[in-house]
């Protein structure tokens, strides 16, 4: 990563080891923090508000469930979030009025959460493209989210709906959760979206002090815009503005549960 740049981001003028990874059509950078940078933060929960997810699209959630847990793995084996009847690791399918997805939540050897997620009447379908559905994170209020992403980023209300139940449990494992469920889009419906999770019951507080830049828990999404400067300015944080000598032009920024955000055009 050029130093610059990585200024910009927080992350210091030191030189740091990035690697590019894609699935389909969509990216994940990982980003070496360092040996000093703070662990994730344990215990946590998707109610925590520093929560973010990526959630992968798959074709076979069964498939790609037994590939994580198969007995010749050389990688660490991921810590499950979800449960099945038996308390052991078992992707979950929800109810049809929580759109009857399958999905499967874990974290990696580093904390972040991930999740398999199978669409209704999509398990074994060839044609189902794999790559990022959408990356989800914990807010505080869906309406007060809403309005900031929609206001001030320009995106576009896709759905909202409330889960609870059983089900939701099992794939949050939490007791007896109801959360708000909000997609969020461009207006070119490109893929990944963006996924807000309120939750009702347990309320989602800031269980954690916000992230620094160089902690584990700091995950960034990246969003494109046409005029990157306007942003800054409508946003109040025009004096971020950084150009990295590739010519990109970009600023780093939080939304109001403490997201970041890095923003390029």
């Amino acid at each position: 990563m050029d130093r610059l740049l990585a200024a910009g981001l927080g992350l210091g003028a030191s030189n740091v080891k990035v690697q590019r990874l894609s699935l389909g059509n969509e990216e994940l950078e990982l980003v070496e923090a360092g040996p000093n940078a703070r662990p994730y933060p344990s215990p946590s929960t998707s109610v925590d508000l520093a929560f973010q997810h990526l959630a992968l699209r798959c074709a076979n959630i069964d498939t790609a469930f037994k590939r994580l847990y198969r007995e010749d793995s050389a990688s660490a084996r991921p810590t499950a979030i979800s449960r099945g009847p038996d308390s052991g690791p078992a992707p979950v399918r929800l109810p049809e009025s929580s759109g009857g997805v399958t999905a499967f939540k874990f974290r990696d050897p580093d904390g972040h959460p991930l999740e398999l997620l199978q669409s209704a009447g999509e398990g074994g379908r060839s044609e189902v493209r794999a790559g990022i559905d959408h990356t989800a994170i914990s807010v505080t209020s869906a309406p007060s989210s809403i309005a900031f992403y929609t206001a001030s980023l320009g995106l576009i209300m896709s759905a909202y709906q409330t889960n609870s139940g059983s089900e939701q449990g099992s794939l949050d494992d939490l007791d007896h959760p109801i959360v708000d469920v909000v997609s969020l889009q461009t207006a070119s419906d490109a893929s990944p979206h963006l996924e807000l999770i309120a939750y009702r019951r347990p309320i989602a507080s800031a269980t954690h002090a916000l992230a620094e830049a160089t902690d584990i828990v700091s995950d960034r999404i990246v969003i494109q815009c046409s005029n990157v400067g306007r942003l800054a300015t409508n946003l109040g944080v025009a004096s971020g503005l950084i150009r990295a000598p590739s010519g990109e032009l970009g600023f780093l920024f939080h939304d109001p549960d403490g997201h970041f955000f890095w923003a390029i055009e």
